[in-house]
């Protein structure tokens, strides 16, 4: 019992995980490294989106001070000594429009206090009460030539998208190489392991063969040298089980990888492989689903927007600098608080400048440099999607070959199998009457063993180039 309890643990970790097609796909979605990182990638445009938005948030300032001094000085009515006290107070409001405009709204009040003093005559000039000037202040600067394209002032913005539009289709990329990855490598492991259960099925029959062929050279009716035959037959049927068994854990361990788990796990796939069905494919319509659909296609498609805006921009960008200044502003000076705002209020001291600032570099290298960089960059950017959708359908097409080449590969499989098996049972019969040679024998049993070896193959070739073809189309 105490034995049994001690072998519990090993039994159960030794049972293989059930693991279906669809699981596979969905365990990868959720944990496959790749695109765990693809969509943190989103994440990041995304913030970097919001942080381009950001430069038009308003942008409010509140601040205060205390100014005091005390200072000597020589007029031309004698030494003067003067004391100076003064506190202020001010807010603002600052807000940057896509129009090329700045906009500014301040408030200050500030409270002095003063005195004088004529240290010859001994003359003392001092406020009795607290002084307060109040200043609201509206001050409106436009760029005229620059300013007035707003997609040239959202470039940031736009090239924010742009980035966002490029990591959500990469994301939409590694989703789709992820999902194809994982699904050639179920498929794949599939495969191996049949080849396994194969050879392990070879071995045993290898094995009943020996024995059948010991028991006839024991009897007299076999030369001897058929033991020797038959004894390398299992050899070398064991060699190759050890290598198919080999090569079918190392496609386990890919699989747990794509899928997010621990390599080492046995695992036992539960879903059965597509039969291959009559191919009739309209070569036109599936390019028009991958060139709609596919996600490397609409990265280079977005780059070459962005190419194409940044040569606006950089054209723009050639225009001078001319800005209109205006400011207006309204002011109260009062002993109290309240006359002052009154004051300022009533408009009985206004205060207002126009103006404007022209600049030009006057040989402009920099501005043309830049617009013709941009200029070449938009045209590569254009050859390379040009390019991008003839290599698409140049893919679409031999893959679209592949995928009936290797549906007619499936149909040559069942039927060199079903030819290699009759084969066998026909040598077999011919043994039990005694009228076959023991090495045809042992190479129509090979036969068969390839047979069932190629078909596998073939239908995981299939299901390998199905698998490609969809992910061509962006629809995995």
């Amino acid at each position: 019992m105490i034995l049994l309890l001690a072998l519990t643990p090993i039994l159960l970790a030794s049972e293989p995980k059930d693991i279906s097609y669809e699981d596979a796909l969905q365990s990868a979605l959720a944990r496959n490294p790749s695109l765990v990182g693809a969509r943190l990638d989103v994440d990041a445009a995304d913030g970097a989106l919001l942080a381009a938005k950001g430069v038009y948030d308003p942008n409010l300032t509140v601040g205060t001070n205390q100014n005091q001094f005390t200072s000597e000085s020589t007029r031309e009515f004698g030494e003067v000594l003067s004391e100076f006290d003064s506190l202020n107070w001010r807010a603002g409001l600052n807000q940057s429009l896509p129009t090329g405009t700045n906009l500014d709204l301040s408030w200050t009040t500030t409270r002095t206090r003063f005195k004088y003093e004529l240290r010859n005559s001994g003359y003392v000039v001092e406020s009795d009460e607290p002084l307060f000037e109040s200043r609201m202040v509206a001050t409106l600067t436009q760029n005229l030539l620059e300013g007035f394209r707003l997609a040239s002032n959202l470039e940031g913005i736009r090239q924010a998208q742009r980035a966002q539009g490029i990591a959500e289709a990469n994301r939409r990329a590694a989703r789709q190489q992820t999902l194809a990855d994982t699904a050639s490598a179920y498929w794949s492991t599939r495969t191996q392991q049949k080849l396994a259960e194969i050879a392990h099925r070879a071995v045993e029959t290898a094995v009943e063969e020996q024995r059948i062929v010991h028991a006839k050279v024991e009897q007299g009716t076999l030369a001897p040298v058929e033991r020797a035959r038959v004894d390398a037959a299992v050899v070398q049927a064991k060699r190759e089980k050890l290598t198919a068994v080999d090569a079918a854990r190392n496609a386990e361990d890919a699989l747990l990888l794509l899928i997010g788990d621990s390599p080492g796990v046995a695992i036992r796939l539960t879903t059965e492989p597509a039969q291959p069905r009559t191919i009739d494919i309209d070569v036109e319509k599936v390019e028009r689903v991958a060139l709609e659909n596919n996600a490397e296609l609409a990265v280079v498609r977005i780059r070459e927007q962005s190419s194409d805006m940044a040569r606006l921009d950089a054209k723009h960008r050639r225009l001078p600098q001319l800005d209109l200044n205006v400011n207006y502003a309204l002011v109260g000076y009062e002993p109290t608080t309240d006359g002052a705002a009154e004051e300022l209020f009533g408009g009985d001291l206004p205060e207002w400048s126009l103006g404007g600032t022209f600049s030009m570099p006057l040989l402009g290298r920099s501005d043309r440099g830049v617009y013709l960089q941009r200029t070449a960059e938009a045209a590569k950017a254009r050859n390379d999607r040009m390019n991008a959708e003839r290599q698409i359908r140049s893919s679409l097409r031999t893959q679209v070959r592949t995928l009936e080449a290797a549906a007619v590969q499936v149909e040559l499989a069942m039927a060199n199998l079903n030819f290699a098996e009759e084969t066998l049972a026909a040598e077999q019969a011919l043994r039990a009457a005694g009228r076959v040679i023991q090495k045809d024998l042992l190479e129509s049993m090979a036969a068969v063993d390839d047979a069932r070896n190629q078909l596998e193959q073939a239908k995981g070739d299939y299901q390998l180039a199905l698998i490609e073809l969809e992910r061509l189309k962006g629809t995995l």
